[in-house]
């Protein structure tokens, strides 16, 4: 263990007997040469290099060697209260506790590795502050939508992302895209699936591939950042106008996990909300809660006095087609078929399963002219799709029975009897399927008398 005071004081002494000593001897060598040394004048040398070495010593070397290392004292202290104590301020704190020092200054190299140290731990703060604050983001009940908006937002403000895309592959290898921010393009590509298989964080040169954002800005490199669960993989596309840092990379590795774990985490709460209110196989409104989205239109479309459309669809001889071809395939023409009718409707307009093989519709602002048009461009586009099941080509064909409601018919008490327009639905599909199926047909008091 080295210790600087009984060095120092071991040197200087040294150094004055050396120089007592020597003095006598150089003065009367070259200025008083013939004149013996006196004896006084060796110890006078002596006692007065002894004073001088203790001046220098305790007066100018010890007051700034004690200055100096005063201070480094104080910045460990308060970094180890910083490290002890509330994170509270420790962010500010640690900016405060760099030393300045001249490049031609002896303890510059000494004051430069503490500021080293002080900035890693400042990072290290950051770090660890950004993590809490993810932490926090993907422990919260969200959808993967949702989540990754909320997780762009970040990294716009804390890096300056200016864009970013998500996309996820379940055990199934299909591809979906989540989310997609300020990147104008954002659509399913060879690239988009080739990033999959990367197994750490890949810094891509724009100049490979193709990018542009919505603002026009220019990017200089995409980051890949890949997700891994137990059931799912997903991908993070990131843009920065500038190149990526190191200590950009080192938190995103350091968070990987944890958003791999807060992404599977969004995607089972979304698995929950969707069996609340979704039909499992065709992922249309389960009847239950279509019911009270129905009565929601109809109140709507009283205050706004808009008529409604309400047609009642059935798959033609889809017992055959079970039958014939299995039950498997029954469920993938289900499917298929909802995709059609959901393709073919807006956001506003409802589509529900209602039973079986039966989708109800609810037209939003529809009169009797538009109705029939809406209906009939679904049931020939579901005749004129190619549905085919492990290579077998099934023929499906749909009838359809509508109900226009006029604006008249939406009183207060419509929204309590909606199942009377259902039932006028089901009687003019009833209808179609009598006159030979395939086909739509409005409903008419009148079809009765007929019967």
């Amino acid at each position: 263990m080295v210790n600087i005071k009984k060095k120092l004081i071991r040197d200087i002494a040294i150094m004055s007997v050396i120089s007592g000593v020597a003095a006598p001897i150089v003065i009367h060598r070259f200025f008083l040469q013939g004149h013996p040394i006196d004896p006084l004048e060796f110890a006078t040398s002596l006692i007065s290099n002894f004073i001088l070495g203790w001046f220098i010593y305790y007066v100018i070397v010890r007051g700034n060697l004690k200055e100096y290392f005063d201070n480094v004292t104080d910045i460990f202290r308060r970094i180890r209260r910083v490290l002890e104590g509330s994170k509270a301020h420790s962010l500010e704190e640690i900016k405060q506790l760099k030393i300045e020092a001249q490049e031609d200054d002896f303890i510059y190299e000494v004051s430069k590795e503490i500021n080293h140290f002080i900035e890693n731990l400042y990072m290290s703060e950051i770090l660890d502050n950004y993590q809490r604050e993810v932490g926090k983001l993907f422990a919260t009940l969200a959808t993967p939508e949702v989540l990754a908006e909320s997780f762009y937002n970040f990294l716009l403000e804390k890096f300056g992302i200016v864009a970013m895309a998500a996309y996820m592959k379940d055990s199934e290898g299909v591809t979906t895209r989540i989310a997609c921010f300020n990147f104008k393009e954002c659509q399913i590509t060879d690239f988009i699936e080739a990033c999959f298989s990367f197994k750490d964080l890949k810094l891509i040169n724009v100049s490979d591939v193709e990018i542009e954002l919505l603002d026009k800005t220019n990017v200089r490199e995409l980051l890949i950042v890949p997700l891994t669960s137990i059931d799912v993989k997903a991908i993070l596309i990131l843009a920065k106008t500038t190149k990526f840092s190191g200590f950009e990379l080192k938190f995103l590795r350091k968070i990987r996990d944890l958003m791999s774990l807060g992404l599977t985490n969004a995607r089972n709460y979304k698995r929950l909300q969707e069996e609340s209110y979704l039909d499992p196989l065709t992922k249309l409104y389960n009847r239950r809660f279509g019911m009270r989205r129905f009565q929601e239109l109809i109140s709507l479309a009283e205050r706004e006095n808009k008529p409604l459309a309400v047609g009642m669809m059935d798959i033609d001889d889809f017992k055959k087609i079970n039958d014939t071809y299995g039950h498997l395939a029954g469920d993938y023409v289900l499917r298929t078929l909802s995709s059609i009718v959901k393709h073919h409707v807006r956001d506003i307009d409802l589509v529900l399963r209602y039973g079986g093989e039966e989708i109800l519709m609810v037209l939003f602002n529809t009169d009797k002219y538009d109705g029939e048009k809406v209906f009939e461009r679904i049931r020939e586009s579901i005749e004129k799709h190619r549905f085919e099941f492990e290579g077998k080509l099934i023929k499906v064909t749909v009838s359809i029975g509508w109900y226009p409601i006029p604006p008249e018919e939406l009183t207060e008490n419509a929204r309590n009897n909606y199942k009377e327009f259902i039932e006028k639905a089901d009687e003019a599909l009833y209808k179609a399927k009598k006159l030979g199926k395939n086909r739509v047909i409005c409903y008419s008091p009148k079809m009765n008398e007929n019967n």
